[in-house]
């Protein structure tokens, strides 16, 4: 699968735009709403180890940790479903990559509310661009910054958020995609819903249905756009 990429800056490097915003520094964990994810509930596909997923929203002081990590299994796609205690209202995407450069993701798609009957590689793939409610791409890998990578969303877009859908769409590596650290800031309403009950996800990664994407070819990490 082909992406478009934008212009190229003073600096030479390609920089990509979404209409949130670029990557900002570490800015402590103001805001963070680790309290208000509901963990237990966390859904991810085509993980290696079953629960790995769940477990890289981590607490402020454990952001930098290397493991537990999440690591896609069949190839370099992944799907994991976050759902909150509440309604919350987001402005910051945290994220940390694997340690291993390759596995750096190169395209990260956030939905928005995505109904859990939609948590497959088949439907996912197949929504418009217009269901996507912010697209990162050409993020940076450990080696560019050591800090957590901090991407400002638009409050608009991410009032009355009930839950967000990571789709990691391909990596640098092309063969498999690893993530040490999610997180989210915002504010949170404080009302919460009891779970749903009964609701049955795919389990494993079914190859026949879930077609390899390849990884671009970037000439820089260095910053997020669409």
């Amino acid at each position: 699968m082909s992406h478009n990429h934008s212009h190229s800056g003073p600096c030479g490097h390609d920089h990509h735009h979404d209409d949130d915003s670029h990557v900002k520094a570490d800015q402590g964990d103001q805001d963070l709403l680790f309290s208000s994810i509901d963990r237990d509930r966390v859904v991810a596909l085509n993980e290696t180890t079953s629960g790995s997923a769940a477990l890289t929203i981590k607490s402020w002081e454990h952001r930098s940790d290397p493991q537990p990590e999440v690591i896609s299994d069949a190839d370099d796609q992944l799907i994991i479903h976050i759902p909150f205690t509440s309604s919350v209202k987001l402005s910051t995407f945290l994220f940390r990559p694997s340690s291993q450069p390759e596995l750096t993701p190169s395209t990260i798609k956030l939905y928005k509310n995505l109904p859990e009957s939609s948590l497959t590689f088949d439907d996912i793939s197949s929504l418009s661009e217009a269901k996507t409610t912010t697209t990162l791409s050409s993020i940076p890998t450990v080696q560019d910054t050591a800090q957590v990578i901090s991407f400002p969303l638009q409050p608009v877009k991410w009032s009355n958020t009930d839950s967000v859908t990571i789709f990691v769409e391909s990596s640098l590596g092309g063969d498999q995609s690893g993530i040490q650290f999610l997180g989210f800031k915002g504010k949170s309403s404080g009302y919460t819903r009891a779970a749903p009950q009964n609701i049955v996800y795919e389990s494993a990664p079914q190859l026949k249905d879930h077609s390899k994407v390849g990884a671009d070819s970037l000439s820089s990490a260095h910053g997020f756009g669409h």
